[in-house]
């Protein structure tokens, strides 16, 4: 090989070693890096489960493939309807598509029952929110306490942003995100939740976190004036008449008071063709309160219909597609973060 044979050869070599050549070898190694950086859990789409005052507790998980194992993730738990489960609200409220949007966490826990009287309600899954629902009110299960060491552990287990915690429910599951609020204030960011009211008196260590409500005026379970219907399957509301008598407006009005929101009338009113917005923005904290009132809604105000035609009573029909709940409610919480907790001092 002659002198300019080698020298051409040096060249090459000296190109192939800084980079200048195959650019395409360069983009595969960058794309496999960002593949190996996705976050990948156990948790993903696997019943998980704790002990929790002698129960079995367990839950749901889905992590969106945007999710990295360095970032810091927002966290939303969806709590089930009474006589629902996990795997039934996952599909229910179709969440999944916005967390893949939004880039969020979803935790679907379950509802657990005893052996109560089924005339009463007893023997289904529910939450214990206050004075209902049936056997997880009957028998005091402690929801709050599960709840909210299910967060701590997903804090500890995934990457989790812990300043934004959201709870959001449907129906029994709604009333159990209001009371978690009220229990667990330090680590909620915010609550938005559909058809549904606050059965639970307020907490010495409450601190204001803000609420939505959605609620339908044709609920032919919960209805919009008062939550009486419901004392028929719950024994403690046939003894509590702030229960019996609280609706969708009385249920924003209690949350402006226990948020210290300033004025006696809503100073949000937002009228529309399918909802009406109803609220209080000047609270402690920032810690809005809203009501969304759905003019023609139902119990179920969710895209997917619950349950089958051929099971009702047990049907309820969903919206058709006329509103994304589920984005509305986003919209809410998504502007909303809790303070970061102190470190303990050594």
């Amino acid at each position: 090989m002659n002198i300019q044979q080698w020298f051409c050869v040096a060249i090459l070599l000296s190109l192939t070693l800084s980079g200048c050549i195959e650019p395409q070898n360069q983009q595969s190694f960058e794309e496999q890096e960002d593949v190996v950086d996705e976050f990948t859990h156990q948790w993903n789409g696997t019943e998980q489960c704790l002990e929790h005052e002698e129960d079995q507790r367990c839950w749901l998980s889905y992590i969106p493939s945007t999710i990295s194992e360095n970032g810091s993730a927002p966290l939303l738990l969806d709590l089930h309807g009474y006589g629902s489960t996990m795997h039934i609200q996952k599909n229910h409220t179709g969440l999944t598509n916005l967390a893949d949007d939004v880039g969020a966490i979803i935790i679907y826990p379950q509802g657990i029952h005893r052996d109560g009287d089924p005339s009463m309600g007893g023997g289904a899954p529910s939450w214990n929110q206050g004075t209902c629902c049936a056997d997880a009110a009957v028998y005091d299960i402690d929801d709050s306490g599960f709840l909210s060491a299910l967060i701590d552990l997903a804090i500890e287990e995934l990457p989790v942003d812990e300043t934004r915690v959201y709870l959001t429910g449907w129906s029994n599951g709604c009333g159990m995100a209001q009371r978690l609020a009220i229990d667990a204030s330090h680590q909620i960011a915010a609550v938005a939740c559909t058809s549904f009211y606050l059965l639970y008196d307020l907490q010495p260590e409450y601190t204001p976190v803000p609420i939505l409500e959605l609620h339908g005026v044709l609920d032919e379970h919960a209805l919009y004036g008062t939550s009486s219907r419901s004392t028929f399957y719950n024994p403690e509301m046939q003894e509590d008449m702030d229960s019996a008598t609280t609706g969708a407006v009385q249920n924003l009005m209690r949350w402006a008071e226990y948020n210290g929101c300033e004025g006696a009338i809503p100073d949000i009113n937002s009228p529309g063709v399918l909802m009406t917005t109803t609220g209080f923005s000047n609270c402690e904290g920032g810690a809005e309160v809203q009501l969304i009132t759905v003019h023609q809604g139902n119990h179920n105000l969710y895209v997917n219909d619950w349950g089958e035609p051929s099971a009702w009573p047990y049907y309820v029909p969903g919206n058709q597609g006329l509103y994304d709940t589920g984005q509305i409610m986003w919209d809410f919480l998504s502007r909303f973060t809790s303070e970061v907790p102190e470190e303990p001092l050594n």
